[in-house]
């Protein structure tokens, strides 16, 4: 069964607006030392090693986690909006199992047109 990822934030925004963006990674986070009682076998380390944000392609967030981070995290941070496009958190575990969150933050200027990330000159 493939894990749960959580990504929520203000879908429509004004240029220039602080957009709160927060995740929550549905993960066990086993720390690699607790012991079966039963068996005395020792549960092998599997936790999330980084979690990547993007937008529009560019990293605006970037954190490394040890085992000191609680199952089932949920990290929250702020990105300053200046044109539409593409969120993407990406979180990686011990195992090198990558998992993705995607969406599309739209972002309107004062007349209310929607600001693209597209640049060209006439």
């Amino acid at each position: 069964m493939e894990k749960l990822r959580r990504l929520k934030y203000k879908k429509i925004v004004k240029v220039g607006e602080n957009v709160k963006i927060k995740t929550l990674a549905e993960h066990e986070m086993e720390t690699g030392v607790r012991r079966d009682n039963i068996t005395g076998i020792i549960y092998p380390r599997l936790i999330i090693q980084s979690v990547i944000a993007k937008y529009n392609g560019k990293i605006v967030f970037k954190a490394n986690w040890f085992s000191g981070v609680s199952a089932n995290p949920y990290l929250a941070f702020y990105i300053t909006a200046k044109e539409s496009g593409l969120i993407e958190i990406e979180w990686k575990d011990d195992h090198a199992t990558t998992s993705y969150k995607r969406g599309y933050l739209k972002v309107i200027n004062e007349k209310g047109n929607e600001v693209l990330p597209v640049k060209y000159d006439l």
